[in-house]
């Protein structure tokens, strides 16, 4: 028995595709039954994706070996060779491949026992179109992220043994480059203060006032959008104060680094999500959390890991596409827990200088893109501190932070990202605590 509801025009087969990632693979349905094929490859088409068929294991791995395929839709009973057989023969050629299973026996050992397989998922026949579609679609997009997560680790390992040598250098000439380095904090803060709302906005706007005041006597009259100006620049550089006094505390005050689970670490990501809810809306941007089974003991201080991934998270919205996408990633590199964080960018003129400055961009005060003045009160630290204090508080960790320019190949076209990365180094599971 089948249930099947294949109306081309349903509601789910015209949903908005704006924010669907995929494998460009075709799907290898592995099915004896005819009228099951035919069903698989309707419901495969319905979500846009191509399929090929095979009647029995042994079939499917001769298809395997000769071309690539996005995952594998697997029987369990079929003659020649049958699924169980077919998922371990693969494995050992594929050990990526991803399997979702189907299966008429609803029973908890024998589901358990097909997890077992390493298989990403199940199917109970008979089989429904609805519950089959949204498990390809979770599928589909498993194999994407997982794909790009493998990329990433391939990258973070060369740009880890780069920023390494780069960290080297710097602090091998950091006594001799004492006075530029000052001498560019205090431009880049020039630059920072008449930039967008501030200092800068409200001299502009006294001056503005100063000349078209009206002389009442005791009392002077002010242009009422003058004054509204005034006091949005003062709520602004308010903010800046806000940014400084954080800044001074977590200077001044030493980490406690504690021994904990790197699932704490990552419990955190879903609430700080949560607070630019508002600003997701309306950029449209779509949020991939990491899903991690892998368990590792980090030192950190939960508070200051709160700030820093919170400014990651800021400065990766802010300057994020409309109707793009948001990933964080966890990888595990050499020794070192790494949470990435990736966004596609704006592209315009402050864009293309990116590539020259990324090393740049940990600077105090150092900034490419203006203020942007819809993220403001979202702000933790201002004046172009953020990635500054988010280097320092990895480097308080006996970490690193790096951030970078990348060219995203995981879209149909390729485009401009930024990833911004922090490295813990793995500890062992002894607990300790550090002043």
């Amino acid at each position: 028995m089948v249930e099947s509801n294949l109306n081309p025009d349903n509601t789910k087969s015209t949903r908005a595709k704006e924010f669907q990632r995929r494998p460009k693979e075709p799907i290898l349905i592995i099915e004896d039954k005819k009228e099951n094929q035919v069903l698989l490859e309707a419901i495969c088409k319905r979500i846009g994706m191509e399929t090929e068929i095979a009647e029995d294991g042994k079939v499917a791995l001769d298809l395997a070996s000769k071309r690539s395929y996005s995952l594998y839709l697997v029987d369990l009973m079929m003659p020649v060779m049958d699924g169980k057989t077919f998922i371990l023969e693969r494995k050992k050629l594929e050990p990526s491949a991803v399997f979702i299973v189907q299966t008429a026996i609803d029973q908890t050992e024998e589901i358990i026992e097909i997890m077992k397989l390493g298989v990403y998922d199940y199917l109970l026949k008979p089989l429904h179109v609805e519950i089959v579609s949204d498990r390809l679609e979770k599928a589909l997009e498993y194999v994407y992220l997982k794909r790009m997560e493998s990329v990433l680790i391939d990258e973070e390992s060369k740009e880890l043994k780069s920023q390494l040598e780069w960290l080297n250098y710097k602090e091998s000439h950091r006594k001799t480059n004492e006075v530029n380095s000052e001498l560019y904090s205090i431009l880049n803060l020039k630059t920072t203060l008449m930039q967008g709302s501030g200092l800068g906005a409200m001299s502009t706007i006294i001056d503005s006032i100063q000349q078209i005041k009206v002389d009442q006597g005791k009392d002077y009259l002010i242009n009422k959008e003058f004054w509204d100006l005034l006091y949005e620049n003062h709520e602004h550089n308010m903010a800046m104060m806000s940014g400084l006094d954080l800044a001074v505390d977590i200077i001044q005050n030493n980490a406690n680094l504690v021994r904990r689970k790197s699932e704490e670490l990552l419990g955190i990501l879903p609430s700080l999500v949560e607070s630019f809810r508002t600003e997701i809306e309306e950029r449209e941007i779509k949020v991939n959390l990491p899903v991690v089974k892998q368990s590792v003991y980090l030192d950190f201080d939960i508070e200051s890991m709160k700030l820093a991934i919170h400014e990651i998270i800021t400065n990766g919205l802010k300057y994020s596409k409309k109707k793009s996408h948001f990933d964080v990633f966890v990888t595990f590199v050499d020794g070192y827990f790494c949470l990435s964080a990736k966004n596609n960018i704006i592209e315009d003129e402050y864009a293309k200088q990116l590539t020259n400055s990324e090393k740049r961009l940990i600077e105090p005060f150092y900034r490419i893109h203006p203020p942007v003045e819809s993220f403001y009160s979202k702000e933790k630290f201002s004046l172009g501190l953020g990635l500054t204090m988010v280097d320092f508080i990895l480097h308080r960790h006996n970490g690193m932070f790096f951030i970078r320019n990348a060219i995203d190949h995981t879209t149909e076209v390729k485009a401009d990202c930024i990833i911004a990365e922090i490295f813990l180094p793995i500890q062992n599971e002894k607990e300790t605590n550090h002043e």
